[in-house]
């Protein structure tokens, strides 16, 4: 067992630089700018995917990231609500599983609910609807204050720890005041009774907003609209966030944590891991009561468009793995006629193809192979070749779309950074060059290589577990173990030899050759830590606790430092971080920050110092040609929260 000492020889290098960027920081020291030659860091994120256990809170009006409709039953008092009637395996009282019966208008508004007295009749058990509406509240802040805005006639009923007070409330505006514990930070909103006269006036376009507002000069600037000109620069206005979500639904804390960042990845946003979305007339409507759901299309284009004008961003954007043409060139069209022409668009189709852990890859097998059934190579080789072959024809209609434009377009093929193999499958694509020309993939536009160089991913392997709980029993509770192995390696006798940072920097190198055979970039669409638990790991309390722990360590940091400059020198060029802000559960600790405005979370600060320090020292591509790797690495793996918890859950 390898001590972690101030002797190790990557600490060292990680400490200093840490120490050199945060004087340089500090002190505000003049600079220049940087030359094209000396290639500045470009870093990206990837932003979190829309969920009520979330803790991004992205949008000012909460209700968009509340979860799809529950059916539900009172069994103390529905006559069709006990154990033995529910018609759906695995129903209960908190959730009947009858969304097919659900009489929804096209924003997915209940026009009305079943009759309590005819469940007996028509075999139907559920009797009201409820949601879980994210807060934003934090174990920095567990409780505040919220308004629920609504048109119609009804019955709303709040729980989970919101209180409606009825001195401010009045028919239209509940004002709510919500209690949270800091971790679980979601209340349901239940509606009870709906159009109780049968008129049409249902209850609907609800809408949920957080107390307090951001400055009209500054969206990034939260304030309180009691503040008399003080929050907001030269005396400016304070607009609540009730009033003002209309043209500017983005949170303000959202848009401040964005801000170091050249290009935001909207690819867990868009739901492109279960998307089911094949036609435009499917897609995600902007006036939809929530934008979450099973299988569609996450977020709508026009909130990935309007934060990237926002911001001043670069967009990088994944066409659904099933969409149809016409849905490309309508998106393409779209981002076409409303992004701000500077901006540039990375487009990717689907995600991690390769990825056995995400259905996607398995829909695109399935094509490959109808396609080829009788080609010479594996179905997983006929996998990847169709995905080359689909995202080759996504980006000649994104090209078609963008014509004279099309200067703004970087179309983009994924593969796994420990196996290039899977690149040049994709790429060169054979089977489907042999009916095209033999013109291979890449030649139809593709300019950038996308890999997510993680580091740290066999650390949580099951085999490696007793020493995972060994070391937690360490003093220090086993952090300078890990740090040990990130840095230096030898703390796993089949580990790689010299540590996770050096193997992920093997990794980049091994890509980059790849890319620069090509002629391609090579760009990051994920990265970051991997620390987390697999298999029989994933379920010990003391090594996910421990692994929560690191990053949640300004030793992370350091790692981080180091990894971006490996990413550098190995020649990269946009590097999209996984991801900006997540809770860490033992499904991972992916989250730069654990929730919105969180103030000291060492992987963020440490992404904010490497684009300072980016600034000051110019990156030098040193791009050996070296043997690639036999075995195949998952990059992340696909495991998330339960999708449908029961009120006990936790996340």
């Amino acid at each position: 067992m390898i001590a972690f000492t101030e002797q190790s020889p990557r600490w060292v290098l990680a400490r200093a630089a840490w120490i050199l960027s945060v004087a340089l920081i500090t002190a505000g020291c003049n600079r220049t700018d940087p030359t094209p030659e000396q290639r500045p860091l470009r870093l990206g994120v990837n932003i979190e995917g829309l969920a009520y256990w979330g803790t991004e809170a992205a949008f000012v009006n909460l209700a968009k990231m509340a979860s799809p409709w529950l059916t539900q039953c009172d069994p103390r008092q529905d006559p069709y609500c006990a154990d033995g009637l529910f018609g759906v395996a695995g129903a209960n009282s908190w959730n009947t599983k009858e969304q097919d019966k659900l009489d929804l208008d096209e924003k997915g508004y209940p026009r009305s609910l079943p009759d309590v007295s005819q469940g007996t009749v028509n075999h139907t058990n559920f009797t009201s609807v409820s949601t879980l509406i994210p807060t934003g509240l934090s174990p920095l802040r567990t409780s505040g204050r919220f308004v629920v805005r609504y048109d119609g006639e009804g019955r709303l009923v709040y729980g989970r720890g919101a209180t409606r007070n009825a001195a401010l409330s009045k028919p239209g505006r509940d004002v709510l005041d919500v209690t949270t514990d800091g971790n679980q930070t979601w209340f349901q909103l239940t509606i009870a009774a709906t159009d109780p006269r049968k008129s049409g006036r249902y209850l609907r376009n609800i809408r949920i907003f957080p107390e307090g507002g951001a400055c009209a000069s500054d969206p990034a600037l939260a304030c309180s609209i009691s503040d008399t000109g003080e929050a907001c620069p030269n005396n400016g206005t304070c607009r609540s966030f009730e009033d003002s979500e209309t043209d500017q639904p983005f949170h303000p804390a959202f848009l401040s944590n964005l801000r170091p960042f050249r290009a935001i990845r909207f690819m867990a946003f868009q739901n492109t891991n279960a998307s089911w979305t094949e036609r435009w007339d499917q897609r995600t409507s902007p006036e939809r009561f929530t934008w979450v759901s099973d299988h569609a299309d996450g977020g709508p284009v026009e909130m990935i468009v309007a934060l990237g004008n926002r911001t001043g961003t670069d967009i990088w954007v994944n066409m659904p793995t099933r969409s149809d043409d016409d849905y490309v060139r309508q998106f393409a069209t779209y981002v076409h006629d409303h992004l701000q022409p500077a901006r540039r668009v990375y487009v990717e189709y689907s995600n991690e193809v390769w990825n056995t852990a995400f259905p996607g890859g398995a829909w695109v097998e399935a094509k490959a192979l109808a396609r080829w059934p009788n080609a010479k190579d594996t179905p997983f080789g006929k996998r990847l070749q169709w995905y080359g072959m689909r995202a080759a024809q996504i980006c000649d209609l994104w090209h078609q779309v963008f014509a004279a434009d099309s200067a703004r377009l970087s179309c983009i093929m994924g593969a796994q950074a420990a196996n290039p193999w899977t690149a040049k499958q994709a790429l060169e694509c054979p089977l489907w060059a042999s009916e095209a020309g033999n013109t291979p993939c890449v030649k139809h536009g593709i300019q950038g290589l996308a890999v997510a160089p993680y580091f740290g991913f066999y650390i949580g392997n099951p085999k490696h577990l007793p020493a995972l709980q060994s070391w937690a029993r360490q003093p220090g509770g086993g952090l300078d173990s890990v740090f040990a192995e990130v840095f230096d390696g030898g703390e796993f006798d089949d580990g790689p030899q010299q540590g996770a940072l050096s193997q992920a920097n093997e990794h980049m190198r091994l890509s980059a050759a790849v890319a620069r055979n090509h002629g391609l970039e090579l760009v990051a669409y994920e990265g970051g830590q991997h620390l987390v638990g697999l298999a029989e790991t994933l379920n010990d309390k003391s090594a996910n606790e421990l692994l929560m722990a690191a990053n949640r360590d300004t030793r992370m940091g350091e790692a981080y430092a180091l990894h971006l400059d490996d990413w550098q020198a190995a020649g990269g060029g946009l590097y999209n971080l996984w991801n900006s802000v997540s809770p860490y559960t033992l499904w991972g600790s992916w989250g730069l920050k654990e929730y919105r405005d969180q103030a000291d979370a060492p992987k963020y600060d440490a992404a904010v110092r490497a684009v300072e320090r980016a600034r000051e020292k110019p990156a030098q591509p040193e791009l050996p040609s070296q043997a690639l790797p036999s075995t195949a690495i998952p990059e992340r793996t696909g495991l998330m929260p339960p999708a449908d918890p029961s009120p006990a859950s936790a996340h």
